[in-house]
C-alpha cells in the first residue's frame, strides 16, 4: 500500500481531503502561520485556483440536486440520475476493472483510473453543449462559465498530482458517454409523452 509522500497531504482539511483537491504545497499550515498575508505567493495563489476548479464538479452537483428538488421535473432527474450513475460506474470500474494507482506524489491511496472529476467534468460539458448545439437550448452565461471551469478539471487533477493524463482522458470520454445516453434517454421520454398527449386527444 502506497503512502501520502506529503507530510501536509495529512493536514489537509478533512472536507478538501475527501474531495481529493489538496493543494500541493503546504497551503493550510501557512495560512494558520501567516494568514491571509502569507497568499502574496503567487503560486500559492494558483495553487487555491486549482483546489477551487476541482471542487467545481462538487459544487455543480449539489446545485443540480437543488434544481431538482426545485423543478421537480423529469429532465432535472435524468440528468441527476445520470450523474448518479457516472459516478457509481466510476467507483466501480477503478476498484473492480482497472485497479490502476494514481500518480507518485498523491494524497490520495485510492485507484486512479479513471477520473471521477473528469468523468462528472466530460458529462456536465457534453450535456450542455449538445443541448446548446444540437438540441436548441439558449445559451446563458452561467453555462460559458460553467462549461469553461469544467474544462480546466482535467487540468487541475493533473496539476494537483491526483490523476494521469490518461485517466483524465479516459474520464472524459467515459462522461461524454453518459451525457449521449442520458440525453438520448430524456428525448425518448419526451417523445413517448408527446405520443401519448396525441392518443388522448384523439
Amino acid at each position: 500500500m502506497r503512502k501520502p509522500p506529503f507530510e501536509h497531504c495529512l493536514d489537509c482539511p478533512i472536507i478538501i481531503k475527501l474531495m481529493d483537491a489538496c493543494p500541493l504545497s503546504p497551503f493550510w499550515q501557512i495560512v494558520k502561520e501567516e494568514g491571509l498575508s502569507g497568499l502574496a505567493d503567487a503560486s500559492l495563489l494558483y495553487e487555491l485556483f486549482m483546489v477551487i476548479i476541482s471542487l467545481v464538479p462538487w459544487i455543480c452537483g449539489l446545485i443540480l440536486g437543488i434544481l431538482l428538488l426545485k423543478r421537480r421535473d423529469m429532465r432535472s432527474l435524468i440528468r441527476v440520475l445520470t450523474h448518479l450513475c457516472a459516478h457509481i460506474t466510476c467507483d466501480v470500474v477503478k476498484v473492480v476493472y482497472f485497479k490502476e494507482d494514481r500518480p507518485d506524489g498523491s494524497c490520495s491511496l485510492k485507484y486512479g483510473l479513471p477520473s471521477c472529476h473528469s468523468i462528472f467534468a466530460g458529462l456536465y460539458t457534453s450535456w450542455v453543449l449538445i443541448e446548446i448545439f444540437v438540441i436548441g437550448m439558449k445559451l446563458k452565461t452561467r453555462h460559458i462559465i460553467a462549461v469553461i471551469s469544467m474544462l480546466i478539471v482535467p487540468y487541475s487533477r493533473i496539476y494537483l498530482i491526483y490523476h494521469t493524463l490518461k485517466q483524465c482522458i479516459y474520464g472524459w470520454t467515459i462522461g461524454l458517454v453518459f451525457a449521449i445516453v442520458g440525453l438520448t434517454f430524456h428525448h425518448q421520454y419526451k417523445k413517448s409523452r408527446k405520443n401519448q398527449q396525441v392518443k388522448v386527444k384523439q
